[in-house]
């Protein structure tokens, strides 16, 4: 593909996967840095795009975090639970150790869509950084047409097709995502049915006092 090294840091290309965080092909920063500022600044909206990217993962990353920490607590309200179905069945108490065990199971269902809340979002997430490369790669482009526009030293070696196909070989990762979030999804949206039912049985058990699905 007519690619020297003199002016681009060649990377062996990997199939797609999470271990993926640069693109292939970059521009040398020697040949960049014969650029005057002022034309640097042609290279703000392919920046700004790459920016948007980074915290468009982000935002999945800290969502990820928190289902975790849901999890971690649904599973200990689940275990107080069953321990107080234990001590209220120990103490006669069957009424009480009936509502336990209510909110036993809800907040074992409530942990079922949690972990499938959290495998839709890390799909979500391969598909984040999916883009994220992809906007690197555009960022990569645009320094590659800035440097041919400039016609700098070194700008007659670089192959403004080979950054463009570039570009569409990732897009092409991040529409390979697709299938696997929308199955995801629709597990994520069962597993909510079940808790939703879930929380209906214990709110009706004991007259609205448990059973929200929004107050922890």
């Amino acid at each position: 593909m007519g690619i020297k090294r003199a002016w681009v840091v060649g990377v062996v290309a990997l199939s797609f996967c999470s271990c993926r965080s640069a693109p292939s092909l970059r521009v040398d920063a020697d040949v960049l840095d014969k650029i005057t500022i002022e034309n640097k600044l042609l290279l703000f909206d392919a920046e700004n795009e790459l920016n948007i990217a980074i915290d468009s993962r982000d935002q999945v990353v800290d969502e990820i975090a928190q289902i975790k920490d849901d999890i971690r607590r649904a599973r200990k309200k689940q275990q107080v639970a069953e321990r107080d179905s234990e001590v209220f069945a120990d103490k006669g108490d069957n009424e009480r150790a009936k509502f336990a065990a209510l909110r036993a199971v809800t907040e074992d269902s409530r942990i079922e869509y949690l972990e499938a809340y959290l495998a839709w979002s890390r799909e979500r997430l391969v598909k984040e950084r999916a883009r994220l490369i992809v906007a690197k790669a555009q960022f990569e482009l645009a320094k590659a047409r800035l440097v041919k526009k400039n016609n700098v030293p070194g700008a007659s070696d670089i192959e403004l097709a080979d950054f463009e196909a570039q570009v569409e070989e990732y897009k092409e990762d991040v529409n390979d995502t697709d299938e696997d979030i929308a199955v995801a999804e629709a597990e994520m949206a069962t597993k909510e049915e079940a808790w939703v039912a879930k929380s209906e049985q214990l709110a009706a058990a004991t007259g609205g006092a448990l059973g929200s699905r929004w107050l922890d």
